[in-house]
């Protein structure tokens, strides 16, 4: 059986959370409370059935409100790979100033060709401009932004090159930290070079081990 300790079935939605508009947050604890007489781990199973289709229409990570306030504190932000751009609507709500990238727009992509549209995405929640991971190199003025990188992949590696080699100095990092979950090998050794500024455990999905690490590169 997966883990499922510390995970969004543990979250306590805060005042604060209600004052942002975050659905994702909300549809997640509706399912929750309709489900509360449930053993924890049945729960989890009714939480994990919905996964696929609360994913494709929010992010990967569901955000709440004391963990965007921290990533919102390292305004301004690039985002690369921001897929629906979901973060970055709701990091603007904290006053970030946020430029969201992603190789495949959800909103640009053609109805006719799967293969050049956004495979996990049908929609957006913010203004993505069409970029691949060198448009981080564009932006060393901000802080680099990127959650859940595709795995086994050298995307991330790529915009952290190209980032730090434009003098970037801040990498802010959500997933799992190992190449099979997130990111190549690649990505994790650059990053052992690097001081880590912050490490926080996130509420996320039962069986999943999401991080928000932050890192100084100067």
């Amino acid at each position: 059986m997966y883990s499922i300790e510390h995970s969004i079935l543990d979250y306590k939605i805060s005042d604060d959370d209600l004052k942002i508009f975050n659905p994702y947050l909300q549809k997640i604890k509706v399912l929750i409370d309709n489900n509360s007489k449930l053993k924890r781990e049945d729960l989890a199973s009714v939480i994990l059935e919905k996964r696929g289709d609360l994913v494709s229409t929010y992010c990967f990570t569901i955000p709440c409100y004391a963990i965007l306030k921290k990533v919102a504190s390292h305004s301004p932000i690039v985002e690369i790979g921001a897929g629906s751009g979901y973060w970055a609507r709701c990091l603007v709500e904290f006053g970030a100033d946020v430029v969201a990238y992603d190789r495949f727009p959800p909103e640009v992509q053609s109805p006719w060709d799967w293969r050049s549209g956004n495979s996990w995405f049908d929609d957006s929640w913010y203004h993505i401009i069409e970029g691949d991971e060198s448009s981080a190199g564009d932006h060393p003025d901000r802080s680099l932004f990127m959650a859940w990188p595709m795995p086994s992949n050298p995307m991330a590696y790529n915009a952290l090159v190209k980032y730090k080699n434009a003098g970037g100095k801040t990498l802010i990092y959500i997933g799992d930290p190992h190449p099979s979950s997130s990111g190549d090998e690649y990505f994790y050794r650059e990053l052992d070079q690097h001081k880590e500024i912050e490490r926080v455990d996130l509420y996320g999905w039962p069986g999943i081990h999401e991080k928000l690490i932050i890192y100084s590169l100067a």
